[in-house]
């Protein structure tokens, strides 16, 4: 498996693929990781699968370290998984399935594309070597896969539907009963990037103040300056906590204490967004945002809040009916139980070695 990230260093695809290491180990499938020679890798978890960190980046000129290593490997798959934060913006992991190609052309090549429908322009036609020259690819929901249609219709036949899970479960321990904050609050968790839809979150947060009540917002992230002088000027110092960068089980206990949680994205809700089956396996209600394509299981004010993209004031109202509602909280907390039934990492493990299997047998 080959990834630009990797535990502890903070990538949503590096946790991703760290989780998956392990579960296919636990089936009885072994797994090495190429990855970045990168000092906050550390990967302590894992025992059995072999961590390789060859290379400090990911230039071009390292490829012939990429192939010797793979030569020791002897692997019957070779996975990418792409992007990772770790790759920045070089183009060698772009090229990886052509070069796999030619000095392994009998080992099959996976891709798995976690994100396309958002990337830039230039960095989807970076992304047609990874698809033209692999086996096989993996999306993390079906949105994703059309959204490279439109661009490549030849891999309608070369690609699988296998969804992500969350890198955070719920963590019981004496403390997580206790309150983190004395009023109610809602969470955000994830980077604070544009798509993310953070503008309108703090204007959602202002309108608040027309209803009277008393709520804050807990922000799991880390802000750029922009936005710690949006807070500012919109004088929400008070409202909002920004954690900062946060261990698992500190996160998991902001989670268990939230009474909602609400991911405003720009593009939409897919089922690709890791913070989101955070807040599902948490049971934590989620307000978000209607994109061109809605995931059919995600049904309006039965499993989750929907609102129009950009419309702080819809965002405002919702958490205002979830504070004001605790029927219509509780329900949506339980369909969300029930819901992230779907994306248990023994599942995901599973479909991938049924994958594997399946692929390299034929």
């Amino acid at each position: 498996m080959i990834t630009g990230s990797f535990p502890d260093a903070p990538c949503g695809v590096g946790d991703y693929t760290h989780r998956l290491a392990n579960g296919l180990t636990k089936l009885g499938i072994a797994v090495a990781v190429i990855t970045t020679d990168d000092a906050c890798i550390t990967a302590s978890e894992i025992t059995n699968p072999s961590i390789f960190k060859l290379i400090k980046n990911w230039r071009l000129y390292h490829i012939f370290k990429i192939i010797n290593c793979i030569k020791r490997i002897r692997p019957d798959c070779i996975h990418i998984q792409y992007p990772t934060r770790g790759y920045k913006w070089s183009l060698l992991p772009n090229m990886l399935p052509l070069f796999c190609r030619l000095f392994f052309p009998k080992i099959l090549r996976v891709t798995t594309i976690h994100e396309f429908s958002i990337a830039h322009p230039l960095r989807k036609m970076g992304m047609i070597f990874l698809l033209l020259f692999s086996d096989k690819i993996i999306f993390p929901d079906q949105r994703e896969a059309e959204s490279v249609l439109k661009w490549i219709p030849l891999i309608k036949t070369n690609y699988t539907v296998i969804p992500i899970g969350t890198n955070i479960e719920p963590s019981f321990s004496g403390k997580m009963a206790e309150k983190t904050l004395n009023i109610p609050y809602i969470i955000y968790f994830g980077f604070a990037t544009k798509s993310k839809g953070i503008d309108t979150l703090l204007y959602a947060f202002k309108h608040l103040r027309s209803f009277a009540i008393s709520c804050k917002l807990v922000m799991i992230t880390q802000l750029s300056y922009p936005l710690q002088e949006m807070i500012k000027k919109l004088n929400l110092e008070q409202e909002i906590v920004v954690t900062g960068h946060c261990s698992p089980e500190q996160i998991s206990h902001y989670f268990q204490n939230a009474l909602a949680c609400v991911l405003p994205f720009n593009d939409g809700i897919s089922l690709r967004r890791s913070s989101f089956l955070t807040a599902l396996c948490h049971n934590v209600p989620v307000i978000t945002t209607k994109g061109k394509g809605i995931p059919p299981c995600l049904k309006n004010r039965e499993n989750v809040i929907l609102t129009e993209i950009g419309n702080s004031g819809e965002i405002a109202d919702a958490i205002v009916a979830l504070l004001q509602n605790p029927e219509l909280r509780q329900k949506i907390s339980n369909n969300a139980k029930e819901l992230a039934k779907n994306f248990s990492w023994d599942t995901i493990c599973k479909k991938h070695a049924e994958f594997y299997l399946s692929n390299i047998t034929q």
